[in-house]
C-alpha cells in the first residue's frame, strides 16, 4: 500500500476534475457486473462515486472487482472520466463523472450484512442497535450527525463574536439537591462514597459567575435519572449561556441571534425578533406552553354566547365558574360521525367529559345540540372561532384551563389529519412569564414550576406569600 494516499472523498469529484489521476477509499455500496463491464458504487460519508472497470482492464483489476461484495472496504486508483451519454445520474452530486479503475485493493472484506445502509429499512430497532455501525452508515443518520456538528460550530462562532468564553465544568461532582435524581458513580479511592453525574452544571455556573466570568457558555452533557419522555432521555446535550449585568431583553437578543445563525448554517431562514407570547396567552389560545404556530388555529372562549341558552351541560359549567371553549377545524365539515367519534375519544383521554360539535354546510349549521342552543348561537360561536361554511366546530366545557388543554390536543390532531404543518417550515417564538410555582397534590404544597433559581416577576412580589399560584416568573 505504498503511495496509496486518498486524494478525494467519494462526494467531491466534478466535471472540473476530468483527466485527473485519483485515489479513492470507501465502502462498496453496490456492484453491477454487466458481462465484461463492471460498475462499482463507492461510498464514504461525503457521497458516492461510480467506478468503472472496463473490458480491457488488467486481469488482476477485473478479478478483484468481480470478488467485491456489499460493504467491503476498498482503495481504488484511477482516472476521472465523463460518463457516457444517457448515463448521467442527476440524483448524485458526482453523477456526471466516473473513475476508470486502474488498480483495486481490498482493505477489508465483509460478511453479508443483515441489512444494507443503501436500502429502505424494514428491520427492528433491536437489529439496528445490534449492528449500530451499519445503521450509522445510512444517509439519514449521517446527515443528522453532520447537521449536529455544523450547528455546534455555528453556535461557537456566533457566541465568540458576542464576547463569550467557552468553559468546561466537571462531570464528576458532589450530589446537589435539585429536581431530578442523580446518576451515581462509585469512588475507588473513597469506599462507600459516590460521585454524582451533574443534572446540569448549576453549582459550577454559580462559582464562575461569582468569580467574574460574566459571559460564558458551554455545550454540555447533562444526566438525569428520571422517566423517559418524547423530548427527554437519560443523557442529553444542552447549550448553557450565562450572562451577568443584563436584563431579559439582552437574553432575547443574544439567543435570537444564536438561533438565526445556527439555522442559517443548515439552510433555514429565520429573522429576529421572534414573536412573544406569555404563558397564559399560549395556554388560552393554543392549549399548550409550546404551541406550533405554523398554522393559525386558535381556541376561542364562547362562554358568553352560550350563557342563558338553557343547555344544561353548558349552563352548569358556566355558572360553576368554568368556561365553554371552541376550536374551528377548517374544511372538516366533511368529517363522518366516525371521524368525530375519534376526536371525542381523544378529548375524553385528556379529561373532558365529552365533546360538542357542529358542522356548517353550505346551507345550514347542523349539530346534536341544535335543538338545545339554536342555530343562531352556533353560527355566532363559529364566527367567534373564525370558522365558516365547510368547517367543523369543536366545543369543550369545563374548568377553563383544562378545556383549553383538551382543545390543544384536538388542535394537534386536526393539524396532523389535515397536514396543516408543512414539513420544512419553521415559526420560532418565545413563551414568557411561566408560573413561578405549581401545586403538588401529593405533598399538598407549592413547589418551583421550573427550578428554584428562577426570579419572580417584580410586579408579583407582593403576592409571594398570599397567592403564590398567581406569581409569574422571569422565564
Amino acid at each position: 500500500m505504498n503511495n496509496w494516499k486518498r486524494t478525494h472523498s467519494c462526494g467531491q469529484l466534478r466535471t472540473s476534475d476530468f483527466g485527473k489521476d485519483v485515489v479513492l477509499m470507501g465502502w462498496v455500496n453496490g456492484v453491477r457486473d454487466l458481462g465484461g463491464i463492471i460498475f462499482v458504487d463507492l461510498r464514504d460519508r461525503k457521497g458516492i462515486t461510480q467506478l468503472l472497470v472496463p473490458p480491457d482492464a488488467p486481469e488482476q483489476v477485473s478479478e478483484a472487482a468481480k470478488k467485491l461484495g456489499s460493504e467491503w472496504v476498498i482503495a481504488v486508483r484511477g482516472r476521472v472520466a465523463r460518463r457516457a451519454a444517457g448515463t448521467v445520474n442527476p440524483n448524485l452530486a458526482t453523477g456526471e463523472i466516473e473513475v476508470v479503475a486502474s488498480e483495486v485493493h481490498t482493505l477489508s472484506e465483509s460478511k453479508t450484512p443483515p441489512f444494507l445502509p443503501s436500502e429502505e429499512l424494514n428491520v427492528s430497532e433491536e437489529l439496528r442497535l445490534r449492528y449500530r455501525y451499519l445503521d450509522l452508515r445510512r444517509p439519514p443518520l449521517l446527515r443528522n450527525l453532520a447537521i449536529r456538528s455544523r450547528l455546534a460550530l455555528a453556535a461557537r462562532r456566533y457566541l465568540e463574536k458576542q464576547d463569550f468564553y467557552e468553559i468546561e465544568t466537571p462531570f464528576l461532582t458532589k450530589s446537589t439537591p435539585e429536581g431530578a435524581r442523580d446518576y451515581l458513580v462509585p469512588s475507588r479511592t473513597q469506599k462507600g462514597s459516590f460521585y454524582a453525574l451533574p443534572q446540569s452544571p448549576q453549582l459550577f455556573k454559580q462559582i464562575l459567575m461569582v468569580a467574574g466570568f460574566d459571559r460564558y457558555f458551554q455545550i454540555v452533557r447533562c444526566f438525569r435519572d428520571e422517566d423517559l419522555r418524547a423530548d427527554r432521555q437519560p443523557e442529553f446535550t444542552q447549550i448553557d449561556i450565562e450572562m451577568s449585568f443584563v436584563d431579559e431583553d439582552d437574553v432575547f437578543e443574544v439567543v435570537e441571534g444564536l438561533f438565526v445563525s445556527m439555522l442559517g448554517e443548515v439552510g433555514i431562514e429565520a429573522s429576529a425578533p421572534f414573536p412573544r407570547l406569555t404563558w397564559a396567552e399560549a395556554m388560552d389560545r393554543y392549549g399548550t406552553d409550546k404551541p406550533d404556530l405554523r398554522y393559525r388555529l386558535e381556541i376561542a372562549d364562547v362562554s358568553e354566547i352560550f350563557s342563558g341558552s338553557g343547555y344544561g351541560v353548558f349552563e352548569n359549567v358556566i355558572t360553576g365558574g368554568g368556561a365553554v371553549r371552541a376550536l374551528t377545524a377548517p374544511g372538516c365539515g366533511r368529517y363522518s360521525r366516525k371521524d368525530i367519534e375519534g376526536l371525542e375519544r381523544l378529548a375524553k383521554s385528556q379529561g373532558a367529559t365529552g365533546l360538542g360539535w357542529a358542522r356548517w354546510t353550505d346551507s345550514e349549521v347542523s349539530s346534536p345540540m341544535s335543538k338545545h342552543v339554536g342555530e343562531a348561537r352556533l353560527k355566532e360561536a363559529f364566527q367567534k372561532a373564525k370558522g365558516g361554511p365547510g368547517d367543523l366546530l369543536l366545543l369543550v366545557a369545563g374548568e377553563a384551563r383544562k378545556a383549553s388543554v383538551t382543545l390543544g390536543a384536538l388542535r394537534l390532531e386536526v393539524a396532523r389529519r389535515e397536514n396543516l404543518a408543512k414539513s420544512g417550515t419553521w415559526q420560532l417564538a418565545w413563551v414568557t412569564e411561566f408560573p413561578l410555582f405549581e401545586w403538588d397534590a401529593s405533598t399538598q404544597q407549592w413547589s418551583a414550576s421550573h427550578h428554584p433559581f428562577t426570579s419572580p416577576h417584580p410586579d408579583d412580589l407582593g403576592r409571594l406569600e398570599s397567592d403564590p399560584g398567581s406569581v409569574r416568573s422571569l422565564a
